[in-house]
């Protein structure tokens, strides 16, 4: 930072540039923003301390509620990955995996979601999943319905009647691999 220990235009634009970067990685939001920041070059030294500031930017407008630079899903190792990862493969199709988070339950890109609905799926999650093929987070790849980008859900059992086309409970439709439902792993 600059002698005084205030920001000058060369920080603002690398935060801004770094914050438009992490945002659009995250993918959370729609950026209306057509323009992409461009990067100030600071020396080695302030790019230091601006990383340190972004991470104070990225906790502070976390705590207050806006996860737009938060990943949906944190780093694991293959084995946190295997521990964590539930699966579903039913009827129709459905053919996907997903992780519990804190905020609720992630679908995992290129799962699949089943190619039709039961006659009895509630008005609202048929309205909810349209509006997922409407706006191409769902889409048809041969013949199958995809998910193209991870997707957050309120809660495992939107997330299992989303993903099988039927209403459903997904604390037991959820299963990890050695068949264990979710609603067992949570309770231990």
């Amino acid at each position: 930072m600059s002698k005084d220990e205030n920001l000058n235009k060369a920080h603002i634009k690398y935060l801004e540039s770094r914050l438009h970067e992490i945002a659009v990685k995250v993918n959370r939001y729609d950026l209306e923003n057509g323009n992409v920041p461009p990067r100030s070059t600071i020396s080695e030294s302030d790019q230091a301390e601006m990383e340190e500031f972004l991470e104070n930017i990225r906790l502070l407008v976390n705590a207050l509620g806006y996860k737009i630079f938060e990943e949906l899903r944190k780093d694991q190792t293959v084995e946190e990955q295997i521990n964590n990862t539930f699966y579903i493969n039913a009827a129709r199709g459905a053919n996907a995996k997903g992780q519990m988070t804190n905020e609720g339950f992630v679908v995992l890109k290129d799962s699949e979601i089943a190619s039709t609905i039961t006659n009895s799926f509630p008005q609202n999650w048929v309205k909810f999943r349209q509006s997922l093929i409407d706006d191409n987070i769902i889409v048809e790849v041969n013949n199958k319905f995809v998910l193209i980008e991870d997707h957050l859900f309120s809660s495992p059992s939107a997330a299992a009647a989303i993903v099988m086309g039927r209403s459903a409970n997904g604390l037991t439709e959820w299963k990890l691999k050695d068949g264990r439902i979710l609603k067992a792993v949570e309770s231990n």
